[in-house]
């Protein structure tokens, strides 16, 4: 056992619970607290609930998440991606030097641009006088007789625009995007993705759930998400698959382009940590 594991060990029984106790507290799966309890790091279900679940082990029994995290982070698994800063920062640097010169210049020709403005607005009233006078001028007066042919022309194509909107209704109707969950528990089918792609919000609901976001092979975000606490995602309409695994699924919520997505055989099995994965069909 080591020096971490022993040290919450101590705590919990000081506390008078047992692992059965902890785990309805905390709802981390026994196995996973024995083997914090043990050190065996290797046995959690990856790096980033090594972290997650250490933090509400040592909330749930009294000590201080953050000391015990920094006391110890030697020990502990550094789940976070690694960031790439200094080429970042060079052309961060890069791009803010090119908006600096372009905006420099660009003050060099603003009488220009005022002069330029104030003629076009001229040439756009004398044109615009010019038209309306002409169509004043044109206008036809319609004879008496015309009167009921004019007004079933109107009707006629009152009644055509009604349909053409109707169509249109329907048409867009029938490209809303839907999810439905396959026969593989866990897995989503989306059509009919927007071209400006899908909005994924996940909430933490009545408690809190540990969240990995990724996109094909890539993570896009990881963190944990306390109670009513959101994460909105915009994932672009090119992807054909993204995924999202939770350390506890019953406190997970999943919205996507404003539809909740059913969770309920998800949320009914034995264990908590879960990997959703919904598929993009073209």
């Amino acid at each position: 056992m080591d020096e971490i594991g022993q040290k919450l060990r101590n705590a919990r029984i000081k506390k008078g619970y047992t692992i059965d106790d902890l785990q309805q507290i905390t709802k981390i799966q026994k196995r996973y607290l024995i083997a914090i309890e043990e050190g065996q790091f290797d046995h959690l279900p990856g790096d980033f609930y090594v972290r997650a679940f250490i933090k509400q082990y040592s909330d749930a029994v009294g000590i201080s998440s953050d000391d015990l995290l920094e006391e110890y982070k030697s020990d502990i698994p550094n789940s976070q991606p690694t960031q790439e800063s200094a080429p970042e920062e060079t052309k961060t640097r890069s791009i803010k030097e090119e908006s600096n010169s372009f905006f420099s210049n660009l003050g060099n020709y603003i009488p220009q641009i005022v002069v330029g403005i104030i003629i076009v607005v001229i040439i756009g009233v004398i044109a615009f006088g010019m038209i309306h006078k002409n169509q004043s001028s044109s206008s036809v007066t319609i004879p008496k007789d015309n009167t009921e042919q004019t007004t079933k022309k109107a009707k006629k194509t009152t009644k055509k625009k009604t349909a053409e909107k109707a169509d249109k209704k329907t048409e867009t109707k029938s490209k809303e995007t839907t999810v439905k969950e396959s026969d593989t528990e866990g897995t989503y089918t989306i059509t009919n993705v927007p071209s400006d792609g899908l909005k994924v919000v996940v909430e933490g609901s009545n408690g809190q759930a540990w969240i990995q976001f990724k996109e094909g092979d890539n993570t896009t975000w990881q963190q944990a998400l306390s109670a009513d606490e959101k994460k909105e995602t915009t994932v672009p309409s090119d992807t054909t698959t993204f995924t999202i695994q939770t350390g506890n699924v019953d406190n997970t919520k999943v919205t996507i382009d404003g539809k909740d997505v059913d969770l309920s055989k998800s949320q009914s099995g034995s264990t908590i940590v879960k990997t959703l994965t919904f598929n993009i069909e073209k």
